[in-house]
């Protein structure tokens, strides 16, 4: 049996759906959003994208179950078709916990936001991530951005007392200075580590 011959046979239809579901989400994204978003709440995602999460479910789904069924294929032919459905369940499972788990890098890394703000003065107390390559007291284009509860990702100029803090770290909003028009911020947990990593060497 030649790979295309073995690829069309029913026991692979299920993982070829995943990569027509995957290039179809591509091609018409908003006929899936309401089976993306369902999806994402099985898997208790809430800020990513439900066609991210459909998108790499779908690619997991077909990777995983042909690749197994492959490997059935090549060393227990003669399983291949009763060992159909715990194959199935396995490809279904792994697929979901591979979608999770990068969903969650998405949900930490590439938030699912509604809207953007430039600005907004009551932020105090808010955490948020440095996006300007550093923020210190006298670097003027410190910014960090801070998502609020309704999904908003909130641009802000920011400055430190003090210490440097650079690019991707984790920090909280204190006072706003309203002549200069950029919040004070501090490390979350006060982890020093982050303030010297980019620190150039001497010599």
């Amino acid at each position: 049996m030649n790979y295309l011959t073995f690829l069309l046979q029913w026991y692979n239809w299920p993982y070829l759906a995943g990569i027509v579901l995957a290039g179809a989400s591509l091609v018409r994204p908003v006929y899936w959003d309401r089976l993306g978003s369902r999806l994402r709440d099985i898997l208790g995602l809430a800020k990513v994208s439900g066609r991210s999460v459909l998108r790499v479910f779908a690619v997991s789904l077909a990777l995983v179950g042909l690749t197994i069924n492959g490997a059935l294929h090549d060393y227990w032919p003669a399983v291949q078709e009763r060992g159909f459905v715990p194959g199935l369940v396995i490809t279904v499972t792994l697929a979901g916990l591979v979608a999770r788990s990068i969903g969650r890098i998405f949900e930490h890394h590439f938030p699912q936001f509604k809207a953007i703000a430039w600005g907004d003065a009551g932020l105090s107390g808010k955490e948020g991530r440095i996006v300007s390559r550093q923020v210190s007291p006298d670097y003027r284009a410190g910014r960090a951005q801070v998502m609020s509860e309704d999904e908003t990702l909130h641009m802000v100029l920011c400055k430190t007392r003090e210490a440097e803090i650079y690019y991707g770290a984790l920090v909280v909003l204190g006072e706003y200075d309203d002549e200069d028009g950029r919040y004070y911020v501090e490390l979350v947990g006060g982890d020093d580590a982050a303030t010297e990593a980019h620190e150039p060497q001497d010599g």
